[in-house]
């Protein structure tokens, strides 16, 4: 249950309810637009350049700074030195030389330049140091485009302003540089601290701009099998008005000219109006997929898929082999891998109690490997609705039981809004008819098999070889990729074959997968040389196979048989045990889920447990964890709901 207060639930079981939308496109993130390139001429030990064109204008503390305007004592914060840290605190670019006693820059001047691929600029905007209130006071910028033509040039000669912004008559279009040029500094003997520069642009559609939203949220994506291994992109598809022909692809005057593509992060809110004021509930954080501008609608649509559809594009390459470690140490590093700050993901702690004697995956998709560590947990994964990616291994608790919760994420209900049980409840006022309660036949097992695929040290031998020689130039050094014959290894070691005496392998970093090898050549006459790889080999061998079985719902349903696909990460037989016995509690009998149509709430989240009162003559009700919702905002709001009944 997302947290939102007593007051949102009143309003979304009223009589007469107005929900309202609001969507947010940012067409310019350089997080995914890795078009965008910060460098700066003058720079000090600690400087981020690229945060200069992240939309964010201001930095969260005042740093620590040798240079005679902090004391001991004085309520000072460590710098962002390293990038993780930088990630989590903005502080932009700062420089390295001093402007002198009136301010005033020496040539050559501190320059930041923002490269990116071509587009249209409608603004120029320069935002200094928000802490200690310092800004540019004389400065030039210049855009440029594909062919280093200087299209604009302002120059700025008394500026007062800490925020400093400027709209331009018409858009300057095919830009590929933007750049700033500081000559003078609002405090003399300091440093430039820019922390915003490029013009990026975010849209905010609400009211008529928006015609209809559509959102599909799920935690099972498998169908006719055993719910196993779950990973599933949410999907939302946006409908905005197109009435000023601002999506036409060819409108060069329109402020998102050339800049409606994929990978543009989108950001939508369901709310009410409580008091005078609007509560926003988030439905996540998407990137655009398919854009669709019809010539004979004014009318334009978007489709996104949240992060777990940009992971399954980006490709895991792990690094050594993890001896003895847990699904939650393999979790965090396929997550890091892929460019996610600890901020970005959330896993269950109940991964660090599944401890794997090698943990090493094959290059694949950072999706697939999730999907794999799921299936080794039985988690599922899915992003949130605040954009986090949550690993989890579902488990129920219901009210008045303990210890535990009764809700997977977000907060628990207000008491106002509860059923007789304690949960969420819906009624036949809410639904509306039929209400679908299906026998998944197809989801039942009374048979488990999961075999297991131990991985043991070989014999030390010869993993790879070249198959041509390496030609390393006189006086040169190549590094060379090599790939393991029969990964992954362990304890590599890389030689040179009979090699002249002045070329030796200088560096050498290796992986499981593979090695990258740096042979020098110190001599006076090109070499070529043979790259041989000794190491460990991690075999599987020895494999066994844990079958269990319900012999009551064999003998009133047959044999029904369920065999775990093959996991490299199931790998002793406490482990395959531990899975077979959990897959059989919970499908070895028929389940009676729920579906049905209702008013919606956006609060309710992925995991969460309603109560639905099928039988109001009679008090019938059951209780439901939701593990697909659709819901459809078209000035109205209504959903879709399915349920797994709980007990």
């Amino acid at each position: 249950m997302y947290a939102v207060t007593p007051a949102f639930h009143t309003a979304m079981q009223g009589d007469l309810r107005r929900v309202l939308a609001r969507v947010v496109i940012d067409y310019t993130d350089p997080l995914i637009d890795q078009s965008i390139d910060a460098t700066a001429t003058d720079q000090a030990r600690v400087s981020w350049p690229s945060q200069t064109a992240d939309g964010i204008t201001e930095v969260p503390y005042l740093w620590t700074v040798l240079d005679g305007s902090w004391t001991a004592g004085g309520a000072r914060h460590p710098m962002p030195d390293t990038e993780a840290m930088a990630q989590l605190y903005q502080m932009g670019w700062w420089g390295q030389a001093q402007a002198g006693p009136d301010g005033a820059f020496a040539v050559p001047y501190p320059t930041l330049t923002i490269s990116h691929a071509p587009r249209p600029v409608h603004s120029l905007r320069v935002v200094g140091e928000s802490m200690l209130g310092e800004y540019p006071t004389a400065f030039v910028i210049r855009l440029r485009d594909g062919d280093d033509v200087v299209l604009l040039e302002r120059t700025v000669t008394s500026n007062s302003q800490l925020d400093w912004l400027e709209a331009l008559p018409e858009p300057i279009l095919d830009v590929t540089t933007q750049e700033l040029e500081i000559r003078a500094w609002s405090k003399p003997g300091t440093v430039v601290k820019i922390t915003e520069f490029f013009s990026s642009i975010q849209q905010v559609y609400e009211g008529d701009e928006l015609v209809s939203i559509r959102l599909l949220e799920e935690r099972e994506a498998s169908q006719g099998s055993l719910p196993v291994g779950n990973v599933s992109a949410n999907e939302i598809t946006v409908t905005l008005s197109n009435a000023d022909h601002r999506f036409d692809p060819d409108n060069a005057t329109s402020p998102i000219y050339q800049l409606v593509a994929a990978n543009r992060r989108v950001r939508v809110w369901l709310g009410a109006e409580i008091g005078g004021a609007v509560e926003w509930v988030p439905l996540g954080v998407y990137w655009t997929i398919d854009w669709d501008t019809p010539d004979d609608a004014l009318e334009a649509t978007v489709m996104a898929r949240d992060r777990l559809e940009l992971l399954r594009i980006s490709t895991y390459q792990p690094g050594a082999a993890l001896q003895d470690a847990t699904l939650y140490d393999l979790a965090v590093d396929v997550l890091t891998h892929a460019g996610l700050t600890a901020a970005e993901y959330q896993i269950d702690p109940a991964l660090q109690a599944i401890q794997i004697p090698w943990a090493w995956l094959s290059p694949m998709s950072h999706r697939d490997a999730l999907r794999l560590i799921a299936e080794a947990s039985l988690a599922v994964v899915y992003a949130d609705r605040d954009g986090r990616v949550r690993i989890e291994v579902p488990t129920i608790t219901l009210p008045g039981e303990a210890p535990g919760v009764w809700y997977i994420q977000g907060a628990p209900l207000p008491a106002e809004t509860t059923a007789p049980d304690g949960l969420y409840g819906i009624g036949p006022d809410d639904y509306y008819p039929p209400v679908m309660t299906p026998s998944r036949q197809d989801m039942v097992a009374n048979e488990i098999v999961v075999a297991t695929q131990p991985l043991q040290p070989g014999e030390v031998a010869e993993v790879y070889r070249s198959t041509a020689p390496v030609t390393v130039p006189a006086g040169e050094s190549v590094t060379v990729t090599v790939r393991y014959q029969a990964p992954p290894v362990i304890g590599a070691s890389a030689d040179l074959e009979s090699p002249p005496s002045d070329v030796a392998i200088t560096d050498a970093v290796y992986y499981a997968w593979g090695a990258e090898i740096t042979v020098t050549n110190s001599s006076g006459d090109a070499a070529d040389v043979t790259v041989v790889v000794t190491g460990q080999p991690l075999e599987a061998l020895g494999s066994e196979q844990v079958v269990a079985r319900d012999s009551a719902s064999i003998r009133a349903n047959g044999v029904l048989r369920y065999e775990l696909p093959a996991n490299p990460l199931v790998q002793t037989l406490s482990h395959a045990q531990a899975i077979a016995q959990a897959l059989l509690a919970t499908s070895a009998s028929p389940r009676r889920d729920i579906e049905f149509s209702w008013r919606g709430n956006p609060a309710l989240e992925l995991g969460d447990l309603v109560s639905v009162l099928t039988d109001a003559p009679r008090e019938r009700r059951s209780t439901y964890a939701i593990i697909r919702q659709e819901l459809e905002w078209t000035g109205a709001l209504s959903a879709r709901l399915v349920g797994r009944r709980i007990g």
